[in-house]
């Protein structure tokens, strides 16, 4: 049996129970470890501290899998800097590279997938395959529940011990900007946000619905620090993204037509926008005709939407699920010819675009069965590794999802 390599995982024991799993079944494991917090989700046969500069991060690991003959390496996430540089030496050194990632359909589901994620998966711009497939209404078997208390818990382990250990690991640069103690604050200040969001928005979005029902267009912002924004779009930030839209729907949309930007609940803390979203309705005119806020829920949202503008957000899977027209403004899996809007913004607004419905149930059939895992990294994780591993450990392109792994049922797609 071949050699396991883990990288960095998602916040908390998901890598450390998945390396117990692959060495009970014979695999010898290892992990790579950038900070204390890697470290104290270690879990794997063998682990190492890599402690030397990112120059030097790309000779290491090349020695490094050919001395413990390593023949997959597994992450999640594939854009972080050790993880871009880790599929190129895999590529190199001529073994697997899997990248584990959030659902793209979303909740209940993970995603698997070799050589990367979204731009960088191998279904990007493959839309001959999917046009083969018999469509089906997939849904997860694995029920997700709430998770939010779980997972503060599993980053605050992480970050206490990244901040403990950070003479060691001198030259760690981490994904994220912000010290363990900053993110604390962020956390704290976003618990108190997302209360006051409940107890405000959903008044604040009845009054805007009265108004503009079935004539409001929905922008769901994403993180201000996503791979997908700094990596896959043209933009540097979420109020780069914000300008844009208003400024071409202050000039293109219709007088009584109305924009909807829905705050990211992850980014909840860490950012406002709320004072650049009332300088850009003043500037442009548009007091009354857009509302920002945290607290809507989208699927009572969709029903309402003329249609949906985002940059690359997972949520334009979930609005092409209720048939909106959705217009992708950077890079993604899903922006295909028929099932996304082709033009430019400026003509969205007043179009009349209609999503292919046969296509795009194609691809969400496809997409499943390719790349999609039911379970959860931070809920009865047990599951999702005994579903994962047997793609992971044998010679399987894809695994199409099974009947005792999902359900063919009408769609509940909850992304945030």
């Amino acid at each position: 049996m071949s050699n396991i390599l883990f990288l960095q995982g998602p916040l908390g024991p998901f890598f450390k129970k998945f390396a117990h799993y692959a060495s009970k079944q014979g695999h010898q494991t290892y992990k790579i470890n950038f900070n204390g917090g890697d470290r104290y989700y270690g879990g794997a046969d063998w682990q190492f501290d890599y402690v030397d500069s990112h120059a030097m991060w790309h000779a290491y690991l090349t020695e490094f899998i050919k001395k413990h003959n390593i023949g997959r390496v597994v992450v999640y996430g594939d854009c972080r800097f050790y993880h871009k540089v880790a599929k190129q030496v895999t590529i190199e050194s001529g073994i697997k590279f899997w990248a584990l990632e959030e659902g793209y359909l979303r909740a209940g589901f993970v995603t698997l997938e070799k050589e990367g994620c979204n731009a960088n998966s191998s279904l990007f711009n493959d839309s001959e395959n999917f046009k083969k497939v018999d469509p089906k209404n997939i849904k997860s078997s694995f029920s997700v529940g709430p998770t939010f208390a779980r997972r503060t818990w599993f980053a605050t382990c992480y970050y206490i011990f990244m901040h403990l250990s950070k003479k060691t690991f001198a030259d760690y640069h981490h994904h994220r900007p912000w010290t363990a103690i900053q993110e604390a604050g962020f956390w704290w200040k976003g618990f108190a946000q997302k209360w006051v969001s409940k107890l405000t928005d959903p008044i604040r979005y009845k009054h805007f619905l009265k108004q503009y029902k079935g004539k409001f267009f929905l922008l769901p912002l994403q993180v201000e620090v996503d791979f997908q924004l700094r990596d896959h779009s043209h933009y540097s930030s979420v109020g780069q993204v914000i300008s844009e839209v208003m400024h071409s729907f202050a000039v293109h949309a219709a007088p009584d037509q109305a924009l909807l930007i829905k705050h990211h609940p992850q980014n909840r803390g860490f950012e406002h926008y709320g004072k650049l979203i009332k300088q850009l309705s003043d500037e442009l005119n548009l007091n009354g005709r857009v509302l920002y806020g945290h607290d809507f829920n989208l699927p009572d949202v969709y029903p309402h939407t003329a249609g949906v503008v985002t940059v690359n957000s997972t949520v334009g899977i979930s609005a092409l699920l209720h048939h909106l027209p959705t217009i992708v403004l950077g890079k993604a899996i899903y922006d295909i010819e028929g099932i996304t809007y082709p033009d430019k913004l400026d003509k969205f607004w007043q179009d009349e675009f209609k999503v292919n419905r046969k296509s795009f149930a194609q691809f969400r059939t496809y997409l499943c069965q390719q790349s999609q895992i039911s379970g959860d990294f931070y809920k009865q994780s047990q599951q999702l590794i005994e579903i994962a591993y047997p793609r992971i450990s044998r010679k399987i392109e894809s695994t199409p999802i099974e009947d005792n792994d999902s359900q063919l049922l009408e769609d509940s797609n909850n992304a945030a």
